[in-house]
């Protein structure tokens, strides 16, 4: 679950065959599986659709598929605003699974930067090393992980030099793994290591995550959760379960009929145990908050950059759809 990660796809079980994966990001592998076999946890599966631009649209069907998440051209206006303040979308929806909840969300915004501005693994949100992000009470830290540290026999991967070369693949290509360690509300400890990979077109990026369940009982970056005990004053860890994690797509998109403006949509789901929070809303309130804060300094920094200043970032909500 990354911070910079904040995003969905709504379940539809009996939905039309998904459009093919554009040639340009057919050899992202994280991106592949996610669009073609999707992600289960707790017994419930969670499809992600295709995104909502798709390269080289022509401008009517850009300006149709942008009318189609924004509502209107009144909307699209304000919504690809070159200004900080410029709005984003977001909406969530819940699946119920065994123990617990999937939680989802998409979300849309603009920003001004050119795609070779874009650094997938160093823009605000992202997974660098060592980047700490914290929003609506909450906190996490990133670290990337050595080839030395995802290579291991119990992984099944036994070519070091094949990982070597698979993560330095150049601008166009890239893979890695990052272990974050979030602290949620002062009331839990969350861990987990994702597999990332980017891939980049002439008209987009696409970045896509999935914790992976070989660290589940890692030694060194395990997926694993356990609750923020107060006892007399001094905070102790509880017991320690497994965590399920999530996944997610990023898709950034070159605008053509805005020029100089990039659409940035993002999808995720992640599984929220019960033990959590017994099913309340609390986490999902504050997706919200900590879209606006990455959005903010995404936008701060670009701009910043690119020579510009910027002030502050607002956001629409969409209600939630159980």
């Amino acid at each position: 679950m990354t911070a910079a990660t904040l995003v969905l796809g709504l379940i539809a079980t009996s939905a039309p065959a998904a459009p093919p994966i554009e040639p340009g990001h057919a050899a992202n592998p994280v991106y592949a599986a996610l669009r073609e076999h999707g992600w289960t946890a707790g017994g419930t599966h969670v499809t992600f659709p295709p995104p909502t631009l798709v390269d080289r649209m022509s401008p009517d069907d850009e300006r149709a598929a942008l009318r189609t998440i924004a509502g209107s051209d009144r909307d699209v206006a304000e919504l690809t605003r070159d200004s900080v303040t410029a709005p984003f979308l977001l909406k969530t929806h819940d699946l119920e699974a065994a123990e617990g909840l999937i939680r989802q969300a998409a979300l849309w915004f603009v920003v001004r930067a050119s795609l070779n501005a874009i650094k997938p693994d160093k823009q605000a949100g992202g997974t660098g090393e060592g980047k700490t992000v914290e929003a609506g009470n909450m906190r996490f830290t990133a670290h990337r992980l050595r080839a030395e540290e995802v290579v291991k026999p119990d992984l099944g991967q036994n070519d070091l030099s094949d990982l070597r070369n698979r993560t330095r693949r150049g601008p166009g290509q890239s893979e890695w793994y990052v272990h974050l360690t979030g602290r949620l509300l002062d009331r839990l400890h969350v861990e987990a290591t994702d597999r990332i990979t980017a891939t980049r077109s002439d008209d987009s990026w696409v970045i896509a995550s999935i914790t992976d369940p070989h660290f589940d009982q890692d030694s060194s970056a395990p997926n694993r959760w356990w609750p923020l005990v107060n006892k007399e004053g001094t905070e102790e860890a509880g017991p320690a379960s497994t965590f399920a994690g999530g996944a997610s797509i990023v898709k950034i998109s070159r605008l053509g009929t805005v020029p100089g403006a990039l659409l940035i949509e993002a999808r995720f789901a992640f599984f929220e145990p019960k033990a959590w929070f017994d099913g309340a809303p609390i986490l999902r309130s504050k997706i919200g908050v900590v879209a606006q804060d990455r959005i903010r300094s995404l936008r701060r920094e670009l701009a910043k950059s690119q020579g510009g200043q910027g002030v502050r970032s607002t956001g629409t909500t969409v209600p939630e759809n159980r």
